[in-house]
């Protein structure tokens, strides 16, 4: 019973630890007269792959990513 809880304990810290929120905010330097302002900056938030998969898109397109 003592394996079970600790088991139970042990995987509920590690996917507590796994589901913190990160987010980043990416800004593109190009010049585009047809771009507002605004779009020139986003901010993306995400967890675990889907964040990770997020940035690396936004970076492959030249776009500079910080995380916050």
């Amino acid at each position: 019973m003592k394996k079970i809880i600790l088991l139970s304990a042990t995987v509920l810290s590690t996917f507590g630890f796994m589901s913190c929120e990160r987010c980043a905010t990416c800004t593109t330097f190009e010049d585009d007269p047809n771009a507002i302002q605004d779009e020139r900056t986003t901010e993306i938030c995400g967890r675990g792959r889907q964040y990770t998969d997020q940035v690396t898109i936004y970076e492959r397109t030249n776009w500079e990513c910080t995380e916050n």
